[in-house]
């Protein structure tokens, strides 16, 4: 059953005017500099439409991150929950969102369906924050002709304690480790399961639900401002993976790589890196998620690099295989030329209405025949052993992003992304031992098929060869690097 929306618009009192007398914009009185967000409309859009998912006599909560220790007084660098930012914008940590579709009264005069609670406005020493003021003047919350309402966090317990009684139905998700294990006790916390054991003995009539059921499957289709952010970070990549190619050569380090790559990130404003950044060069290309990043780089090796980039929320994903000296060897382009034939076919199985999985099925059986035809596997069904992580995976706020992964709808953003890897002592001729390739992009579906939002990365042997011939920022270097006397 979905219950109707009822609400008298709650009205809350601030001065927007100071920041029209002093010409400070809206987003610079509360620390915020970025005006290309998505708006508030879409926001309020997905919240309806989370709330029309919702039972009958339901609320859902909907916790922001807390700030992290990483060591003594200092933080992890902040990021925002996946479906707090989702549904609202906003990036104040320890604040919540909570729904209730039928309303709920705030005071004597004043009923809403959407309560944003934030910590209060306060100056500090790492900046200012949105406080109730800046809920409304830049997420919209409490805005006139809006269900919505935003209440200063010393008021959550007081108004949980009046709403939860009343309803049958939480869908909560906590924003905790499922488990925690401490190796001394060897005792297992089940964190998760902790928490909807206090509250059901809390409030014994209400039902627990995960919150996810409500948000998933909305965040698999991405609208047009979605997109755009994603277009975003995925530029920043292809320039880093661009750049990166202009920079390497044999006597390099991984880390130096990773540092032009970040910093092409950085030098288009995006905030973070979608995941750890993948530089892995000789055994190393072989490892799918290598993230030490230590290894110097030597000629004849390759260079597996599967970075992403993180713009307001949103990450991309794209790998490129390079040959460190500049020049892919006779088996290492046989293994490469196999591994983009999979990707391109790969592609043209893309299209409304077919299953996410045809691609990287089909994937496999070309990668299987190339590899039977250089004599690697006997039988292309073997293929698996040297490829046996998967082809696909969705993309959007996470970079395996959640959703359903069926039949392909337009707006559905993912990655395709075969590769070969073949470990020294393989059963196959040693020529090919050590070789480790991937080619990932990043693919739309639309109306008419895809997209590939990475194309401007180049694929083909000749254009990264070509590439490659140029200087990157990562080596104008004054002197010729060495490399070390001993390989290993």
């Amino acid at each position: 059953m979905k219950p109707c929306f009822f609400f008298i618009c709650f009205v809350a009192s601030i001065s927007s005017s100071s920041s029209q007398t002093t010409g400070i914009s809206p987003f610079a009185q509360y620390g915020m500099y970025d005006t290309d967000s998505i708006k508030p409309e879409e926001y309020r859009q997905r919240r309806a439409a989370v709330m029309a998912r919702m039972d009958s006599g339901a609320v859902a909560i909907f916790r922001a991150n807390a700030l992290a220790r990483r060591n003594s007084d200092t933080d992890y660098k902040f990021r925002q929950s996946d479906n707090f930012l989702y549904l609202t914008g906003c990036e104040e940590p320890n604040s919540t969102l909570i729904l209730v579709p039928e309303g709920v009264e705030i005071d004597s005069v004043a009923k809403a369906a959407e309560i944003l609670v934030v910590p209060p406005r306060t100056k500090s020493w790492s900046g200012d924050n949105l406080g109730t003021e800046g809920a409304k003047e830049i997420f919209g919350f409490g805005a006139s002709g809006t269900p919505s309402i935003a209440l200063a966090t010393g008021k959550l317990k007081e108004f949980l304690a009046r709403v939860l009684p009343t309803k049958k139905i939480l869908y909560y998700t906590p924003s905790l480790p499922d488990i925690l294990f401490d190796p001394v006790s060897e005792r297992k916390f089940v964190t998760a399961l902790e928490v909807k054991k206090g509250i059901t003995e809390k409030y014994p009539d209400l039902t627990v639900k995960g919150s996810g059921t409500l948000v998933n499957d909305l965040r698999l289709v991405k609208s047009s401002a979605e997109l755009s952010l994603m277009q975003h970070a995925i530029d920043a990549t292809v320039a880093a993976q661009i750049e990166a190619a202009k920079s390497c050569e044999p006597g390099m380090y991984e880390y130096e790589l990773q540092a032009v790559i970040e910093y092409c990130f950085t030098r288009a404003g995006c905030e973070f890196y979608g995941f750890p950044s993948i530089v892995g060069s000789g055994p190393n290309a072989l490892s799918f998620h290598y993230e030490a990043n230590r290894r110097q780089m030597w000629k004849g090796d390759l260079v597996v690099m599967d970075i992403g980039a993180e713009y307001h929320g949103y990450s991309a994903d794209v790998t490129r295989t390079l040959p460190v000296n500049g020049t892919f060897s006779t088996e290492q382009k046989q293994i490469y030329d196999i591994v983009l034939n999979a990707q391109d076919s790969a592609f043209a199985e893309i299209r409304p209405g077919a299953l996410m999985s045809a691609g990287g099925k089909r994937a496999m059986e070309v990668l299987g025949n190339g590899l039977v035809r250089l004599g690697i596997i006997k039988e292309k069904s073997e293929a698996k052993k040297y490829c046996p992580h998967g082809i696909s995976h969705s993309l959007g706020l996470d970079t395996h992003d959640v959703g359903s992964r069926g039949t392909l709808v337009p707006g559905v953003v993912f990655t395709v992304e075969p590769g070969i890897y073949i470990p020294d002592s393989s059963s196959c001729d040693r020529r090919y031992w050590g070789i480790g390739i991937r080619i990932e992009d990043d693919v739309l579906v639309t109306e008419e098929g895809y997209r590939v939002l990475s194309a401007a990365a180049p694929r083909a042997t000749q254009e990264l060869e070509m590439l490659m011939r140029q200087k990157g920022i990562g080596n104008m270097v004054i002197g010729k690097r060495e490399e070390p006397s001993g390989r290993k």
